[in-house]
């Protein structure tokens, strides 16, 4: 907590004391006058009173950004009170020990200007007893000393405890807000992903087929252009299909789907474009909810469409292998002969699925074995399993 944010917090709160110190310095001024006036009072006794006064009522007065210039004023306060104290009854001691208690009671002042204050204050008591011996009133004014300063930092700490408690809720709407915009950024490369999959992949595709047509259509081969063109059709309904999915994924996010299918329907359209592809399932197959199952569909996809595009003729192995843990999932791409070797960083889709299967819990690596380019992602079946695994490495 900083000394200006306690100023601000003293400032909320000074319109009472303000007053109280107003009050309180008309009332001590008219006690050493009237004592002066009936000459039970020395004037230089009541002169240092006065002063005491004047200080206490200027440093409550001024506005808590001069704090600079009310620290001297409340010293100004506790000593002339404390010299006067036993003199006058312990009345002119009453600046004092609010001069003393606001250099305490403010969390953003050092604990130092108490000590010395209060060093400062029985010294001059001291010496005011010598003056004027009151064993009575020197001790009702140690008295009065010590509770004032008691009751001051009691304020001190209270109002400490509450500027700290301001600071932890400060902290946590910021920690609230920053927890909002990474679930924000998080929701955008989701949907980064999903337009990736969705619609770069059959638009991609179709790219690659009304090419091939256009060269069909040159060439004269009217009928293997027309198989084109049925294909792209198909490819078409399939990227439209595929949105569809994702809509019915973001409406029902918890509903069981089941990837084999999917998997295999994306299989078959790539068949019906002329490229090669098996797909093998083992163990128990079954359903998963709709993101792990996203998942799995967008990673065949992805395989798919980059074999269409990258190895045009060689046959792709898909295998799908489910366990009662997790589902683990490999494509593997033959790569043709004196074929440049494929690398992983040069899209975003390959990428997005490494994300996408550590974000569900899962993994997923690929690369170039032999003369083959291999996917291999493993997701858990269930976000129970996930959780788990969780609660066991910790």
């Amino acid at each position: 907590m900083s000394l200006g944010s306690a100023a601000g917090v003293d400032d909320d709160r000074r319109p009472l004391g303000r007053a109280f110190s107003v009050a309180g310095s008309i009332f001590v001024s008219a006690f050493v006058v009237r004592e002066v006036v009936e000459e039970r009072l020395e004037p230089w006794i009541a002169a240092v009173a006065l002063v005491a006064v004047v200080s206490w009522l200027l440093a409550s007065l001024l506005p808590s950004r001069l704090d600079r210039v009310r620290i001297p004023l409340w010293f100004v306060a506790v000593g002339a009170g404390s010299l006067v104290a036993c003199a006058t009854q312990v009345v002119g001691f009453v600046p004092a020990l609010i001069g003393f208690a606001s250099l305490i009671r403010r969390p953003g002042r050092p604990l130092a200007y108490a000590f010395a204050a209060g060093g400062l204050s029985l010294a001059l008591l001291g010496a005011g007893a010598l003056i004027a011996p009151q064993p009575v009133q020197l001790i009702s004014s140690v008295a009065a000393l010590l509770i004032a300063g008691l009751v001051a930092f009691s304020r001190r700490q209270y109002r400490a405890s509450e500027q700290q408690e301001r600071l932890l809720l400060a902290e946590r709407l910021a920690v609230e807000q920053e927890r909002a915009e990474n679930a924000a950024l998080a929701e955008r490369s989701r949907i980064a992903r999903d337009i990736h999959d969705v619609l770069a992949h059959s638009l991609g595709g179709l790219v690659l087929q009304l090419d091939a047509v256009e060269a069909l259509l040159e060439s004269g081969r009217d009928d293997e252009a027309a198989r084109r063109v049925t294909a792209a059709r198909g490819l078409a309904a399939e990227g439209l299909e595929e949105a569809r999915r994702a809509v019915d994924a973001l409406r029902d996010p918890e509903a069981a789907q089941d990837p084999g299918a999917a998997i295999r329907a994306l299989v078959e359209t790539h068949r019906s474009l002329g490229a090669r592809a098996e797909l093998h399932e083992s163990g128990d197959p079954g359903p998963l909810d709709a993101a792990a199952a996203g998942a799995l569909r967008r990673a065949a996809q992805e395989v798919l469409s980059n074999a269409r595009r990258h190895a045009p003729g060689m046959p792709t192995e898909l295998t799908l292998d489910w366990s009662p843990r997790d589902v683990a999932f490999r494509a593997s791409t033959a790569l043709a002969a004196g074929a440049p070797r494929a690398s992983v960083g040069g899209g975003h889709g390959l990428t997005g699925l490494q994300e996408r299967m550590t974000a569900l819990g899962g993994s997923a690596t690929a690369g170039v074995r032999g003369r083959a380019f291999v996917v291999e992602a493993r997701i858990p079946r269930a976000r129970g399993a996930q959780e788990e695994k969780e609660t066991v490495s910790a």
